[in-house]
């Protein structure tokens, strides 16, 4: 009889063992009928699986009703009917924004015990020959006021924005008994004359939070006039 070729390596006796475990219980596991009655079957929404793709067109859902309830309960204070005559007062914001510039008009806002105390200021400021004339002539005509409009504008929620009449108390000194001003956002602030003087006063986005003290300014003449004397 031929001797074999190849003749594989004999294992240790171990590793043999090991190997004959492992084919014996996978035997087992492959040839063991599945007994229906043992088995523990749940209903589907026990699993998680369904509710996670569930999850995906539902939340699509109450997305879509929620854009629809905000789209017919809120107003987009952005939108104006008449756009020629808010062009007009647009023209009209620019050239009280020029007069408070020439004016050198200022004003600081204080919180107190009896409400809001506005203290103006003016101080005419350096201006070229072309505008010079001009600005005599508005500081000529120029008076206080017996009362002063103070409106705060909130950065987005127009729901937040109000107003106040402040009274004369004095020369410049105005005083809105028993207001204050929102404890916190970001405003800007619109002070105007009530008697429709031909200036306003409009401060940058201002942090209100629990400052004592608000301030602002006009423009500089530089910064809202053309002119190549500036430079």
């Amino acid at each position: 009889m031929t001797a074999p070729l190849f003749k594989p390596p004999r294992l240790p006796f171990f590793y043999q063992k090991c190997l004959s475990r492992f084919f014996l219980t996978m035997s087992t596991a492959i040839n063991t009928p599945i007994d229906d009655s043992d088995r523990q079957t749940k209903p589907w929404y026990r699993y998680g699986w369904p509710w996670f793709l569930i999850s995906f067109p539902l939340i699509s859902v109450l997305l879509g009703i929620m854009m629809v309830y905000l789209a017919l309960t809120t107003n987009n204070s952005l939108v104006v009917d008449d756009y020629y005559a808010e062009g007009k007062g647009i023209n009209q914001r620019i050239e009280r924004d020029r007069s408070a510039s020439l004016l050198g008009l200022a004003a600081t806002v204080t919180r107190t015990e009896e409400g809001l105390v506005l203290d103006l200021s003016r101080k005419m400021p350096a201006l070229p020959e072309q505008l010079s004339a001009e600005a005599m002539t508005m500081e000529a005509g120029f008076h206080w006021p017996t009362a002063m409009q103070m409106r705060w504008v909130h950065v987005t929620q127009a729901e937040r924005d109000g107003e106040v009449v402040l009274q004369s108390i004095g020369g410049d000194r105005f005083l809105a008994a028993g207001v204050s001003l929102p404890e916190k956002g970001k405003f800007r602030i619109h002070l105007q004359p009530i008697d429709n003087a031909p200036w306003r006063l409009v401060s940058q986005l201002i942090e209100v939070g629990d400052r004592a003290n608000l301030s602002m300014a006009a423009k500089l003449p530089e910064e809202v006039f053309n002119h190549s004397e500036f430079k």
